[in-house]
């Protein structure tokens, strides 16, 4: 972009890039590696309770600034010259947030509400430029910046206070803001959130939070020295780490937020239990990835796991596989019929397994290796019982399909007559895309070339278009069919090719 050509605010669903990360996000998003970087090197020099605590204390303020700016902008989109210089900003405070986070809890009373509220000075003014240029936005923006500025003003005041009430204060002012999008509700029907925007920013943030953790075991590779047990012990940190990534980008990433159900009653619950619950899976995974470097650090395949890290492992699985768990609670799965229960049930269980499990390798009964093995064991069990159910109803759909056509051949006037239409590089439901519901296999109507959902999706949404329309024939648009079939007359021609187009006479 020329730096003499201003790019204002604008609704991002007005902007046409699909809601695609633009490379500022990504740029924003990469100074979160340092600031966990540090973080967790603060929590591994000190795996305690006390240290625990200010662990997570310290990762809330650090996510929060991010899923702030964040929801900024998922609703606006912007990319001038002053944007850019706000976010360099901002970033430079989170790089001193992340300065802090390396320091003893009582070297913060001072700076760190001072870095907080220089990070959220750039939030509010790049609100208060939406808020000039988009009229339809003001009932969310006006709405934000009372919010955001009362929590930073709580968080300023703050440093009148004695320093050992100080916490307290910063806890007060993360609640206001916290409570913000509770109460926003239809505030931001003016410029509403766009989902797909925000599903890819969070599932790059994981992959930031991975990414960091494999780095603290390679970095403790590094300064403890190659040995065949290390070896041993780190291809078991990476197999969860992998697992861990398996769970979320082959369940999560790609589904998607119920429109209905108990959780779903109220508009826009759904979404706010998905943001609010990727806090405590990012800092699960942050946390884990301490505990691998504790895991790597090992020497002897004998060795008792000491207790604190045994906690430190189990408590970050446990909340990993439980936050997942919810999240599965509030999406579609993106596999074919694989209903809640059936994702969420092993979750519960395997977080359940390993913290049980957890007193017998901090005492001892059981050894570091194959502690540690059985922990991996757990978490690679409960992706492949998802595995192999999906499979498994993907194959039952696929065989129902076939009966159906084998039991159902024959002809009509309708395919007689039926030609075949071009079908676009992209396809899908319109409808489910709507409804944000998954669709199982797909159709093409050959009368006006409408691609809707098969009877074993949710929608019905083929056989809904011929209610609705009367048009006849449809073909699958599944790799390797090549069937088509009748609404009108119930039969179908397993073989089914478009006719070919005569040449025109000369």
């Amino acid at each position: 972009m020329p730096l003499t050509r201003w790019q204002p605010p604008a609704l991002r669903h007005d902007v046409d890039d699909d809601g695609r990360v633009t490379w500022l996000e990504l740029f924003f998003d990469l100074i979160y590696v340092a600031a966990l970087i540090q973080l967790g090197d603060r929590l591994s020099s000190d795996v305690s309770w006390s240290g625990g605590a200010a662990f997570v204390g310290a990762f809330v303020v650090l996510w929060w600034t991010w899923t702030g700016t964040t929801a900024f902008t998922n609703r606006f989109a912007v990319d001038d010259v002053p944007h850019r210089l706000l976010t360099f900003a901002q970033m430079f405070a989170v790089g001193n947030l992340a300065v802090l986070a390396a320091v003893t809890p009582d070297d913060w009373r001072m700076w760190f509400p001072l870095t907080y509220v220089a990070a959220r000075i750039p939030l509010l003014i790049m609100y208060w430029r939406a808020r000039q240029r988009m009229p339809v936005s003001r009932p969310i923006v006006d709405f934000y910046l009372v919010v955001f500025g009362a929590g930073s003003a709580i968080w300023l005041a703050s440093l009148l206070l004695p320093e050992e009430a100080r916490p307290w204060a910063w806890a007060i002012g993360l609640i206001v803001e916290f409570l913000g999008p509770v109460f926003g509700g239809m505030r931001g029907e003016g410029s509403p959130l766009h989902d797909e925007h925000f599903q890819e920013r969070y599932a790059l943030f994981t992959v930031i939070v991975l990414g960091e953790t494999f780095v603290k075991t390679l970095s403790e590779v590094s300064d403890t020295g190659f040995a065949w047990e290390r070896q041993l012990y780190g291809t078991l940190s990476f197999v969860i780490l992998v697992a861990l990534w398996w769970t979320y980008f082959d369940d999560i990433a790609d589904s998607h937020l119920r429109r209905t159900g108990i959780l779903g009653m109220v508009p826009g619950r759904n979404r706010l239990i998905w943001v609010y619950v990727h806090l405590p899976l990012a800092g699960g995974i942050t946390a884990y990835g301490v505990a691998a470097k504790k895991i790597v650090g090992e020497d002897a395949l004998d060795a008792t796991f000491k207790d604190t890290y045994t906690w430190l492992l189990a408590v970050a699985l446990a909340v990993v596989l439980l936050s997942v768990a919810v999240l599965d609670v509030v999406t579609d799965s993106p596999h074919f019929a694989v209903g809640t229960q059936s994702r969420t049930i092993p979750r519960v269980v395997a977080a359940a397994l390993i913290v049980l499990m957890a007193p017998f390798i901090a005492n001892g009964s059981i050894g570091a290796f194959p502690g540690i093995g059985l922990v991996a064991l757990i978490v690679v069990v409960q992706i492949a019982f998802e595995v192999v159910l999906a499979q498994k109803n993907e194959k039952r759909i696929d065989a129902a399909v076939a009966s159906h056509v084998e039991s159902s051949i024959g002809t009509c006037e309708h395919l007689d007559h039926a030609s075949g239409l071009d079908v676009p590089d992209h396809i899908g439901c319109s409808e489910c895309e709507r409804l944000g519901v998954p669709w199982v296999q797909l159709r093409q109507c050959l009368s006006c070339g409408h691609i809707a959902c098969c009877d074993d999706s949710p929608g019905h949404h083929a056989s809904l278009h011929y209610e609705r329309t009367g048009h006849p024939v449809m073909v699958s648009l599944e790799p390797g069919a090549q069937w088509a079939y009748c609404f009108a007359h119930d039969v179908t021609d397993p073989t089914w090719q478009a006719p070919a187009h005569e040449p025109a006479d000369t």
